[in-house]
């Protein structure tokens, strides 16, 4: 049995009482899992110290949003084949975990993709974060127009909503990813989006919601207007991520269900700041600067109890959880409830049992050590030092200045 004790400058645990940093405490690791805090005194003879006292332990980052084959490039570039595909997927697992994220819920991929990368990641034939796979994502009949790198599966009545996800569990899915309304044509107001999207009905979201709970996972569910929304909430999945037809009166329904909120607004800002030199028009650009989560609504789902996570959609520019984590604090949640979505919220709507995103003792020991505290200035999240996974410390000097090139500006 692998035992060690973690000494660092402070444990950022997030309390309902704010942090808790376990000053002249060690945190006892055996097995890759965490045993809980104690002075050194009290440490078992045979223990071995790992000594991060110059840094400050987080748990692991969590992004519930990963598109690991369909990453845009600065200049626009997309990938177009398969094996470029895979390349953009190897890329970016490793990218994840150079930036702090031990986590990372994929949203499907062309050939399931994700589910390869999971396992070669998990036998350790690569680097990079742990990936929650969810093969094909599923989209309504008549929408397979997406583009081909994402993977999607077209769904037809309740019947058929039942079959895919079983068959996608079946298949390996570690969650159920939808497109609940996927675009007929685009529009930049929000007020005019739902006559222009086809959503999918509440028979069959309940039909997938009702199938993955048997299984033990959850429904996630990329939904743009107020109508997707509506019916995302009578069905009951577990997360909903974009949601720029939300409305306040959703809100009460969505904390007394459990329903977590992934604003995803790192692809926004990221497309509105670079989007011209990548080749997006004009209009697009416009569409994504409107349709967004107002920070007075954001805020005022916090405060009545909705679970934020952070989601990237990272399909666009690298862009990654540190920039949403910039963003969701440009909106006006605090230090701290930033960095509660960027990990023990993100945990809690991955998976009924994921064991990680937390200092508790059983819980996986994922870790990410910064050089200041992350509670007081997020901006420490730029300068990863070390990455832990499974009690494994990774201390790759270039971390840093890798993650700082590859972060958009």
């Amino acid at each position: 049995m692998t035992k060690n004790a973690l000494r660092a400058a402070g444990f950022v645990d997030l309390t309902p009482d704010g942090v808790d940093y376990h000053s002249d405490e060690y945190l006892l690791i055996e097995d890759g899992r965490i045993v809980g805090f104690d002075k050194l005194a009290n440490l078992p003879d045979d223990v071995e110290i790992i000594d991060q006292s110059a840094d400050f332990c987080v748990p692991g980052l969590i992004d519930t949003a990963f598109l690991p084959g369909l990453l845009v490039q600065p200049d626009g570039a997309r990938p177009n084949s398969y094996g470029e595909s895979v390349w953009q997927a190897k890329q970016a697992a490793e990218q994840w975990l150079a930036s702090g994220v031990t986590s990372a819920a994929s949203m499907g991929a062309a050939d399931r993709i994700d589910f390869d990368l999971s396992k070669s990641i998990a036998a350790g034939r690569m680097s990079g974060s742990r990936i929650h796979p969810a093969l094909s994502p599923l989209v309504p009949a008549g929408m397979a127009k997406f583009h081909w790198l994402y993977g999607v599966r077209e769904v037809s009545g309740a019947d058929d909503a039942r079959r895919a996800v079983r068959e996608l569990i079946k298949d390996g899915a570690d969650r159920i990813v939808i497109y609940a309304d996927v675009p007929l044509e685009f529009h930049a107001d929000p007020a005019e989006t739902s006559r222009h999207r086809l959503p999918f009905s509440v028979a069959e979201l309940s039909e997938m919601v009702a199938q993955a709970r048997q299984a033990g996972c959850f429904v996630h569910a990329q939904a743009i207007s107020t109508r997707a929304i509506d019916n995302c909430l009578a069905a009951g999945v577990r997360s909903i991520g974009c949601a720029f037809g939300l409305q306040a009166a959703h809100l009460p329904i969505m904390a007394a269900k459990g329903i977590a909120l992934a604003p995803n607004l790192a692809l926004g800002a990221t497309i509105r700041d670079m989007g011209a030199a990548a080749g997006f028009p004009a209009s697009a650009i416009n569409m994504v600067s409107n349709q967004r989560i107002a920070p007075d609504l954001l805020l005022h789902a916090h405060a009545a109890g909705v679970d934020i996570i952070c989601g990237t959609n990272a399909a666009f520019l690298a862009g990654d959880v540190y920039r949403e984590c910039q963003e969701l604090h440009r909106a006006g949640l605090s230090a701290g409830d930033v960095l509660r979505a960027a990990t023990q919220n993100g945990a809690r709507a991955l998976k009924p049992h994921v064991e990680y995103g937390f200092f508790r003792s059983r819980t996986v020991a994922d870790l990410v050590f910064v050089k200041h505290d992350p509670a007081q200035n997020l901006d420490s999240l730029s300068e990863i030092s070390a990455v832990m996974i499974e009690g494994t410390l990774r201390t790759d000097t270039q971390i840093a200045s890798h993650v700082s090139a590859s972060r958009p500006i």
